[in-house]
């Protein structure tokens, strides 16, 4: 994504068709090793587990399937996926839907025909395939100067992607850890029923982290672009303007889910799991503090200052730890998120900005003012909203709480009028304009 906006920008197709053809090289590499780590595991390891010996062959078989479906998608995504980094997310993103759609009605037929979890496994290979194939096609017509061959390949190329890429890998390997940390303390301290209590609120948080990843992440071409044109001060409104409007978003969320947490949960799980309800309180707000950040990411990405998020994601994992490990004896459950929530909101409210802003270089007191209008005003109206409707009327069904749902988020965003720019308004119906006439 970084690379191919860039060279993009310079029309340097040599240099994308470079990167294009290494990356598939390298990803080969991963698909091929990934089928024989499928191999091994089918027929080496898969009996060792307790399965019974008459679908022990059926087991292998899905395995076998699964295992190709991944390699597939390693070796394609340098084809497939690319179409992102030339600022086509509505292809990727389309073909994506179509495929979830397509899959999961396929799904249920099968089911319904008293197909089993082979036809189900390859039902996932067949769309996958087909996803792949139509994006490398939409690829190669949309783009047509990118060419496959191993005449592009070169040592280079090969380094920069890996210099690069390296420090990504051990950001992911970071996160992982840090998202599953809670879930070990809690399952070492407390009982297997306390993880699933905790897990449950923290499913939901990850829900939320990929809604704004959706927008965040798309982000990253664009800054990529305009850093190769030199002009950093885009990639500062992007900043400023993109996480201003998604503290606003956040906090529409955040709350929402202060005031109808218990009734969602009772609905969805019944009696019995008002921690997890607690639980999720604790998490959304600092969730809603330092998601927005989400955006530094892509700018720390597209700049190629990702380093800066390693570092801060080492340190809200010791802090994650130390203090999960010391609040826990004093509050239990409740102590492992506070030791999570701590972290988050010091890290990402105070030195996440301060980072990109010595990068960027605009005012952090004009940021702060900013992003406090919009935190006040999405909270002070979305719980105010969803306080009245809780003291006005009884949730005890899903079609009430969809209806108070909706209603809280029509009149939170109605009332985000008052934090959005008119000039961020008129160059989105300029664009729309362009588009159309385009």
């Amino acid at each position: 994504v970084r690379f191919f906006s860039k060279n993009l920008r310079l029309k340097d197709y040599n240099k994308n068709n470079s990167i294009l053809n290494s990356g598939f090289a390298v990803y080969s590499l991963i698909g091929i090793a990934t089928i024989g780590a499928t191999l091994i595991l089918s027929f080496l390891v898969l009996d060792k587990f307790n399965i019974s010996p008459e679908i022990l062959s059926q087991a292998q078989l899905v395995l076998l399937i699964i295992g190709a479906n991944v390699a597939v998608n390693f070796i394609m995504s340098s084809w497939a996926d690319s179409l992102g980094a030339f600022h086509r997310y509505d292809v990727v993103n389309g073909l994506l839907i179509a495929e979830d759609i397509a899959r999961n009605v396929t799904i249920v037929i099968l089911l319904m025909n008293g197909y089993g979890i082979v036809a189900m496994s390859l039902s996932f290979l067949g769309f996958s395939l087909l996803r792949q194939a139509i994006g490398a096609a939409a690829l190669k017509r949309l783009f047509p100067e990118i060419k496959l061959g191993f005449r592009f390949l070169n040592r280079e190329t090969l380094r920069m992607l890996y210099n690069y890429g390296r420090v990504g890998f051990f950001i992911s390997i970071a996160w992982l850890l840090i998202a599953n940390t809670d879930n070990v303390l809690i399952g070492y301290f407390f009982d297997t029923s306390a993880v699933a209590k905790y897990a449950i609120a923290g499913s939901i948080i990850i829900y939320f982290r990929n809604l704004i990843l959706s927008v965040a992440f798309p982000l990253r071409p664009v800054i990529s672009h305009y850093d190769a044109l030199g002009r950093r001060e885009n990639i500062t409104y992007i900043y400023c303007r993109g996480t201003r409007y998604l503290y606003y978003v956040t906090f529409i969320i955040g709350g929402t889910t202060i005031f109808l947490a218990d009734d969602f949960i009772n609905l969805w799980l019944g009696p019995g799991y008002e921690q997890t309800a607690m639980i999720l309180k604790i998490l959304v707000l600092p969730a809603a503090l330092y998601l927005p950040q989400s955006i530094a990411n892509s700018v720390l990405y597209g700049i190629e200052e990702h380093k800066n998020i390693l570092y801060l994601i080492i340190a809200e994992g010791i802090l994650n730890l130390g203090l999960s490990l010391l609040l826990l004896r004093h509050y239990g459950i409740y102590g492992v998120a506070l030791g999570t929530v701590i972290p988050q909101i010091f890290l990402y409210l105070l030195v996440m900005p301060r980072i990109v802003q010595s990068l960027l270089g605009f005012r952090l007191s004009e940021f702060y003012r900013t992003t406090i209008i919009s935190i006040v005003l999405a909270l002070a109206v979305s719980s105010g909203v969803s306080y009245t409707i809780q003291k006005l009327v009884v949730i005890n069904g899903w079609a009430i709480f969809f209806a108070a749902v909706v209603l809280v988020v029509a009149i939170s965003l109605g009332a985000g009028y008052f934090i959005v720019d008119r000039k961020d308004i008129q160059t989105v119906l300029r664009g729309r304009r362009m588009r159309n006439s385009g």
